[in-house]
């Protein structure tokens, strides 16, 4: 029987400890699980020694509480199996029974620690805050299954492929450092995961971490959002209020989608990031910014600044280390651990008892190209999720979309030597034609901006060119 408790909405599951907890009296594991998951960690039971083992196969755990006591297997033979499978492990061993020879042999059997029943929670709590203090980035486990020995976790994302494998060493990398941070990657990739994970690994992980979609904002009210703004100093502008980078101070600021600031606003960025120090609009007293700004875009900013789009002296304070993100369609392999992830969640959060992804699904799942990448994933899977009435996750779940071959709509061919222009030309009215002329939804597929949007349709309006069917259907 396995007990699983999730951490609270409100934790931040980029650095929260796993703890196994392994006992047979079922009353002690609920009670131990409700404790700890309330102090905000993730917490997985078992109650026997063969069910913990079973757990390990899994997944690491940073730390396992363990009875002396056990079905089978006693506790200290199960420590020292979790010690030798998985010497990153914390373990403590929990029993009725404490005598000084039984502490002595758990500690040479790789117990960090020994502790008697009744136990008082705030011993443990503090006991449990100290062995995962510091938690180890990676976490050796000779118990996986052969099917998950090669997957990797970091900070709320799990892959295989090679290529998150070097986004999770960026991360790590980044994160011991402070310096500015630009990640880019199209829509949906999860550039606001990653950002989050830089800052909780980071020594700034305690302070706040301030996201700003700054494609969402009109340009006029950008400097006041970034900044803060004395009162009076525009129309509206009622009261003195607080910026983004006053907010986040010691901790993070993340700006997405950065290339869409206009030149003002990207001027008054570059200062900051030179100096460190911001004026609220309409003031005049310089203010310190004790802050880290980790940046992104969906935008080849390289470009953007060769065609006079974005500063180029913003561009490299911006640019001192990158993070790329890979497409969901580069990383096929990824596609069924992040469904299986969402799955779980998914069950749990709708309360129905959906536990596999059937071949003949997990082969649509993996040859769908997924436009919208994760995010786009996540949306299936919840809509599946919800639509479900069995235990398994049926093709029949999945959308229309992924059961048919690509329409005429759905694919381009672009003849060599087509100039660069015609084929953008090209992708976007037929991205519109897609959409029915949803410019919303096109943009967010393309991983372009509304406004681009509309730029680029003026652009051939001027220049002749039909907009064909994009004009067709609701605009958004």
């Amino acid at each position: 029987m396995q007990l699983v408790s999730a951490p609270p909405e409100t934790v931040d599951k980029r650095s929260v400890p796993k703890v196994l907890v392994v006992d047979d009296d079922f009353g002690l594991v609920a009670a131990l699980s409700a404790l700890l998951t309330g102090e905000g960690y993730e917490v997985t039971t078992a109650l026997s020694a063969e069910e913990a083992l079973d757990r390990l196969r899994d997944d690491s755990f940073h730390l396992v509480l363990c009875d002396l006591q056990l079905p089978g297997r006693n506790g200290i033979a199960f420590i020292r199996a979790v010690h030798e499978a998985c010497p990153s492990t914390a373990s403590v061993l929990i029993t009725g029974h404490g005598s000084i020879r039984s502490a002595v042999i758990a500690l040479k059997r790789g117990a960090c620690e020994y502790m008697t029943k009744p136990i008082k929670p705030k011993r443990l709590l503090t006991l449990c805050a100290a062995l995962t203090a510091e938690l180890p980035s990676y976490l050796p486990n000779k118990l996986l299954s052969p099917e998950r020995a090669d997957v990797v976790r970091t900070g709320g994302m799990v892959a295989r492929s090679r290529s998150m494998r070097g986004v999770f060493e960026r991360i790590r990398l980044a994160a011991s450092t402070d310096t500015t941070v630009l990640i880019v990657g199209e829509s949906g990739t999860g550039k606001e995961l990653v950002a989050r994970c830089v800052h909780g690994l980071s020594s700034r992980g305690e302070g706040p971490f301030v996201p700003l979609h700054t494609g969402a904002i009109p340009q006029e009210l950008i400097a006041s959002e970034l900044f803060g703004h004395e009162k009076g100093s525009f129309t509206g502008a009622v009261e003195r209020n607080p910026g983004k980078f006053e907010l986040a101070e010691g901790g993070t600021l993340f700006l997405d989608e950065v290339s869409t600031m206009d030149e003002r606003t990207q001027i008054g960025l570059l200062r900051v990031l030179e100096s460190f120090r911001f004026t609220r609009v309409g003031g005049r007293k310089e203010r310190p910014a004790d802050v880290r700004v980790v940046a992104a875009s969906n935008r080849d900013l390289s470009s953007m600044v060769a065609s006079g789009e974005f500063r180029e002296d913003l561009y490299y304070r911006l640019n001192v280390f990158s993070i790329r993100l890979p497409s969901l369609r580069e990383r096929p392999e990824d596609i069924p651990l992040i469904a299986a992830e969402f799955l779980a969640e998914l069950a749990q959060k709708y309360r129905k008892p959906i536990a596999t992804i059937p071949p003949e699904t997990e082969k649509l799942l993996t040859s769908y190209p997924w436009p919208g990448n994760v995010r786009e994933l996540r949306n299936v899977m919840e809509q599946a999720v919800l639509l479900a009435r069995g235990s398994e996750l049926s093709p029949q779940l999945l959308p229309q979309m992924m059961h048919r071959e690509p329409t005429r709509a759905e694919t381009i061919t672009i003849s060599i030597g087509t100039p660069i222009e015609d084929v953008e030309r090209e992708v976007i009215l037929r991205t519109l034609e897609a959409h029915r002329g949803n410019k919303t939804a096109a943009a967010e597929t393309l991983g372009i901006s509304r406004r681009s949007i509309y730029n680029k349709l003026a652009v051939y309006q001027q220049s002749g060119v039909e907009e064909d069917k994009s004009h067709a259907g609701p605009h958004h």
